[in-house]
């Protein structure tokens, strides 16, 4: 599998060391958490997975800047179709996000998936979550499917599952 490059970041594996300081973010932004209903402890985020996948499907990136952790990337390789790469979490300190980072990660992604074989990437979306639809909605994903909240599953917010081709 290559190296996922995301310009301005260094990016790598998630490691047992990184939890810390990626949980001081998430703590140190409780507007993002709450626009998708609840907190999100960075535990939960490694462990997630869809039905059918194991672990060998899921990764997870840790962005650094300047040697410090700015944020997080978990992505789901194949789900729900083999050439489909699911992008279930996508994190972006405060003091880095806006300028046009998230787009950045988004559009390294696109290529890195490529050339795994990815033909399309799908995500789900907090429906009220105006920036994030924004941003998807300008680079060209499509609504797929609306899932309603649901406690039992941790989904807090009516959720909009979007696609985009690769």
């Amino acid at each position: 599998m290559s190296e996922l490059a995301i310009p301005g970041f260094r990016t790598r594996p998630l490691a047992d060391g990184d939890v810390p300081a990626l949980q001081i973010l998430f703590d140190e932004d409780p507007d993002y958490f709450e626009i998708n209903g609840r907190a999100f402890p960075v535990e939960e985020m490694r462990i997630a997975l869809p039905p059918g996948r194991t672990f060998d499907d899921k990764l997870t990136f840790v962005l650094e800047r300047d040697g410090r952790a700015e944020g997080m990337i978990d992505i789901i390789r194949g789900y729900p179709e083999p050439h489909v790469w699911y992008l279930g979490f996508i994190f972006l300190s405060k003091r880095v996000r806006g300028g046009g980072e998230g787009r950045r990660c988004l559009r390294a992604l696109y290529d890195w998936m490529r050339v795994q074989g990815g033909t399309v990437i799908r995500l789900g979306v907090v429906e009220t979550n105006a920036k994030a639809r924004h941003l998807y909605a300008t680079e060209g994903f499509e609504l797929e499917a609306t899932r309603e909240a649901d406690p039992a599953v941790k989904r807090m917010r009516r959720t909009l599952v979007l696609r985009r081709a690769l």
